[in-house]
């Protein structure tokens, strides 16, 4: 967090020009292999390739001088989201709560399955001690009963962990000033959720619920009728074009309940008027979702992988160089590989905090810009606020 904080403009800046360069510099080996080549058609493709680069670099650079506004306020947007995180440090805590209730939850379920997995009437095979049991119809509709169960109240536990962080950083977002930081309440968010959004929360995860198991049983037909019928390519293509469609819907409302839910933390609405807000609110300002994912993306993609590096990196010297160690292992490589992955499981975990912090933090500027109330928000963003208000008298 202290790295994004200080050195997140730089970093972007930084990879924007190398992207840029590295682009030039594409399409001047194929210029300089078109000038070279002897064949003809080989002349042609690397003429081609040539002009592809250099005009897609072209239009990479128009992109920028265009979204420069945008750009600038995502890059202050994630540094704000950076300064929540560092500043309610126990916000990450909530993954680790989250798991351990979810591990809870599970080992009751897998008690309930063996419970009713005895219900039924027993058969014992010819001369052996094992038996069988055949269930009816209201054994069989409690296994669906309990599966679908599963799969809710897992749903339910993240939307309450996604709520939980976006009002905490709504909280923060909107008692900060350019004097002092904010503060965030992470047990006022989670009475919040308890007392007043149960059912938004419940509902949101209901239909992430159906949405799974709609692609469930769609996957579950589509391997029935692969196997079951001769090969016919057509059949193939249009059982997959469908279940591209099934998964790209899948993630459009998963990416819409979470934005609903930071609505909800926001504006302490019903579900359906957050998901018809959240849409909106993401239609008027796809430039600045989109920058604020990408980047947010980036900075958590090698926080996981400097995190992940550095544990290894550590493990692989103490291996080496302790001395009671090193003569009792056979090769370091094995633990270090081990040691990488766990950092960079964990790391991805804490750092679902922040991408979420980000997506919280944008809500919560968007709302401020376009409704222009009130004196308090980030040092980071106030500038963004007085431009478009200026801008707005003008």
């Amino acid at each position: 967090m202290v790295l994004v904080r200080c050195c997140a403009k730089v970093l972007v800046w930084v990879t924007l020009l190398a992207f840029i360069v590295l682009l030039a510099v594409m399409g001047y080996l194929f210029f300089k292999e078109y000038r070279d080549a002897v064949d003809e058609g080989d002349e042609l493709n690397y003429l081609v390739l040539a002009i592809l680069f250099w005009s897609f670099d072209g239009l990479f650079l128009l992109m920028i001088f265009c979204c420069y506004d945008d750009i600038q306020t995502a890059l202050a947007v994630i540094t704000a989201a950076a300064r929540f995180v560092f500043s309610n440090f126990f916000i990450l805590l909530v993954p680790i709560i989250a798991i351990i209730v979810t591990c809870a939850y599970i080992a009751y379920w897998i008690a309930t399955i063996v419970f009713i997995y005895s219900i039924g009437d027993k058969t014992q095979y010819n001369n052996t001690p094992f038996s069988s049991v055949e269930w009816d119809s209201t054994t069989n509709n409690l296994w669906y009963y309990q599966l679908v169960a599963l799969v809710w109240i897992i749903a339910f536990f993240i939307s309450v962990l996604q709520f939980v962080i976006a009002a905490t950083a709504a909280q923060w977002y909107f008692s900060s000033n350019s004097d002092q930081s904010g503060s965030g309440s992470l047990c006022k968010s989670l009475y919040w959720a308890v007392r007043y959004h149960l059912g938004s929360l419940g509902f949101g995860s209901l239909i992430l619920t159906i949405v799974v198991f709609v692609r469930f049983i769609f996957e579950y037909m589509k391997k029935k009728v692969e196997k079951g019928g001769p090969s016919n390519k057509f059949t193939k293509c249009l059982l997959s074009c469908a279940s591209c469609c099934l998964k790209c819907i899948g993630e459009c409302i998963l990416f819409l309940t979470k934005n609903a839910y930071i609505q909800i933390a926001i504006r302490s609405i019903c579900f359906c008027c957050a998901a018809r807000e959240a849409f909106r609110l993401v239609l008027r300002n796809a430039t600045k979702f989109a920058l604020v994912n990408a980047f947010g993306g980036i900075f958590t993609f090698f926080g996981k992988l400097l995190v992940g590096v550095l544990t290894a990196f550590i493990c692989w010297y103490l291996l080496t160089e302790w001395e009671s160690v090193k003569d009792s292992i056979y090769s370091p490589i094995l633990p270090t590989i081990a040691c990488f992955l766990i950092a960079y499981i964990l790391a991805n975990l804490f750092l679902t905090v922040y991408d979420l912090a980000c997506s919280a933090v944008l809500q919560c500027f968007l709302v401020d810009e376009e409704t222009s109330g009130g004196s308090n928000r980030p040092k980071e963003l106030e500038p963004y606020i007085q431009g478009f208000k200026s801008g707005k008298k003008a």
